[in-house]
């Protein structure tokens, strides 16, 4: 989960972020199917939840540039956690075997660097994890209060990954798109502020089993052609 998300009230438990960890099992299950435990890097702490899912696979490291954010996490729950910038990673050339990068790049200026940092840490035959939200034409009120410098398209994305020799693209959160999109283009003129939605529990378990639907079809290769998030991993 974001932090300013975290700040803005939310919690682990509405249907955006329960269903993103499933996404996180299902891309890693997909990328990264050796038996060996890997040695992850996490950039951009948020709130730490994603380390439940990712710890399954092996031994993770955390760096984030935000203090806050990063005095969070559990100590227990990570290898390692440093304050460090993106665009200047302090690991080696070659140290990790998987990179995850979950709604970070579009908060970073020169995201290409941030990529190319990434791809330097990473092992021959090592794997990036990413989300990143889609389609500029919504970009909104919400997004400039979580400091979204962008949102990207398939293409914009295989320029940036061009060095990987493997993209696999995915868009998430796509049955919601219409009525959320529509949503985001009435309020680009609005009070700039982290969209808040106070739902039922039935309505949360919901909308949380729609988001199902796009995990399902993402671990099988396909996914419907639009969606809030594209999600996705690469390979050095």
């Amino acid at each position: 989960m974001d932090y300013k998300d975290f700040m803005a009230g939310y919690t682990k438990n509405f249907f955006w972020f329960k269903a993103k960890n499933d996404l996180i099992k299902t891309l890693m299950s997909s990328a990264w199917n050796q038996d060996k435990k890997a040695d992850i890097l996490i950039i951009g702490a948020g709130t730490g939840d994603e380390l439940g899912v990712l710890n399954r696979f092996g031994r993770c490291y955390v760096v984030d540039k935000n203090k806050d954010a990063l005095n969070r996490i559990d100590r227990r729950l990570c290898r390692q956690k440093k304050l460090a910038d993106a665009c200047d990673l302090p690991y080696g050339d070659g140290f990790f075997d998987v990179a995850v990068s979950l709604d970070v790049f579009e908060h970073i200026e020169n995201d290409a660097r941030a990529v190319a940092e990434i791809y330097r840490v990473l092992k021959k035959d090592g794997v990036l994890i990413f989300t990143v939200p889609a389609f500029s034409a919504i970009m909104s009120s919400h997004d400039k209060a979580l400091h979204h410098l962008r949102r990207y398209n398939k293409k914009r994305l295989h320029r940036l990954f061009s060095k990987f020799s493997q993209r696999s693209f995915f868009y998430w959160n796509s049955i919601l798109f219409p009525p959320i999109a529509v949503i985001r283009i009435l309020r680009k003129r609005s009070r700039v502020t982290i969209d808040r939605m106070y739902l039922f529990s039935w309505v949360n378990e919901f909308f949380y089993r729609l988001l199902i639907i796009d995990n399902i079809l993402i671990k099988i290769g396909r996914s419907f052609p639009a969606g809030l998030t594209i999600a996705g991993y690469c390979r050095k």
